[in-house]
């Protein structure tokens, strides 16, 4: 990809945002830029520091070329924007991360035919259109299996089946299209490799283990991660052969599983800024946010050193008061909150930063301690659903 320069003083669109969009706003607006963004609905909030905000549908082409007129350059947080509506922008300004990765992360189908392309290790899959189709394929691919739609997009979910009495179930989960049906990888950990690119240079974050409680809801982050040095060499093959043939420029992630045998398999990529990759705030000398920015702008990226181990703690509505004792007590936690008063006790209140200590295990006893993240004793049906994007 081709690089293009836009200076300080020129205007940075950013369209569609959550809660990660007011920090990406405030490193863009910290580098000299003016800021336009996009969204489809108000979320004030996160949008106060941008210079302008406008609020209309992805499908609404005045109020899209009112905004890619008003930019030099326009850049997504998430890979949740339609292709179609940057392709539309590309008219009026320029698109730096590019469409062609985009299009790809968003079809499941194509990014496996990606991963295939670049010799990177994918759990078994097929295609089913029926029902039929499921009770055909699912002795090659076993139990259990995870069925999702093709596309990407916000709100859907997968399938798990576990057994053959699950299928049954399906019935009301195909709609129509294309689904993908594929093994679930039985893993005893999962990491996050997040790196920059620039589409000629490729600057590599440490190595982030994950930890989801029993409903797959994301716990905390640890960084960096220690693995084997062959393990690790690997993850960061394969990010640097997707970042070489993507054909995009800014901020990736690489999730992991890893099997109890010490076999490594790529979960998916994600394009963007994650919640996952807050833990270089205070881990390593520069953010993923002002990476993204100078990816994108044409500036070198800068080089990510570590600076010290650290945990990124969720925080969910339902903590609040006990995480308000802990913000009174802890001198080595740094505190985000969202002023957001929309979702359930489950949404996401805010993140937490535990450092302090070379020794990531006295930092999770650290935790541990407070209580805040025990996991309540809750009745929870199993519909085979999961809310996970993947």
């Amino acid at each position: 990809m081709s690089r293009t320069a836009i200076y300080p003083g020129s205007t940075l669109g950013i369209i569609a945002v959550n809660r990660n969009g007011g920090a990406l706003i405030a490193a863009a607006k910290k580098a000299g830029f003016n800021v336009v963004v996009y969204d489809d609905h108000a979320q004030p909030a996160i949008t106060k520091m941008a210079d302008e905000t406008i609020i209309g549908a992805y499908n609404d082409k005045i109020k899209l070329t009112q905004f890619g007129q008003s930019c030099d350059a326009v850049i997504y947080q998430t890979p949740s924007v339609d292709s179609r509506v940057l392709r539309y922008l590309s008219q009026y300004a320029i698109v730096p991360q590019g469409i062609n990765g985009l299009e790809i992360v968003q079809d499941r189908l194509m990014e496996r035919a990606f991963l295939d392309q670049v010799n990177i290790n994918i759990a078994p899959y097929v295609t089913v259109v029926s029902l039929d189709d499921v009770y055909q394929s699912i002795d090659s691919i076993g139990y259990p299996a995870l069925l999702k739609p093709i596309q990407r997009g916000l709100g859907e979910q997968s399938m798990i089946i576990k057994r053959q009495s699950d299928i049954t179930r399906a019935a009301d989960f195909i709609d129509t299209g294309t689904y993908l049906l594929e093994s679930w990888i039985d893993h005893t950990s999962e990491y996050t490799l997040t790196a920059a690119t620039d589409g000629q240079d490729t600057e590599i974050f440490p190595l982030a283990k994950l930890h989801f409680n029993a409903n797959r809801q994301l716990i905390s982050v640890a960084a960096p991660a220690e693995v084997q040095d062959d393990l690790l060499k690997e993850m960061q093959r394969i990010v640097k052969s997707v970042a070489n043939s993507l054909q995009y420029r800014g901020i990736f992630s690489i999730n992991f599983y890893v099997t109890g045998t010490g076999t490594l398999y790529v979960k998916n990529i994600e394009l963007g800024l994650t919640s996952i990759a807050n833990v270089y705030d205070t881990t390593t000398n520069v953010d993923q946010y002002e990476e993204q920015v100078r990816a994108t702008v044409g500036m070198p990226l800068h080089l990510i050193q570590p600076l010290q181990t650290g945990l990124l703690m969720v925080v969910r509505k339902y903590q609040q008061v006990a995480i308000q004792r802990q913000w009174l007590l802890k001198n080595n936690w740094q505190f985000r909150f969202f002023n957001d008063e929309e979702g359930d006790d489950q949404s996401i209140l805010g993140f937490v930063w535990v450092t302090g200590s070379t020794n990531l295990v006295d930092l999770e006893n650290q935790v541990d301690d407070t209580e805040v993240w025990q996991e309540p004793v809750t009745e929870k049906k199993d519909n085979g659903q999961s809310n996970q994007q993947e």
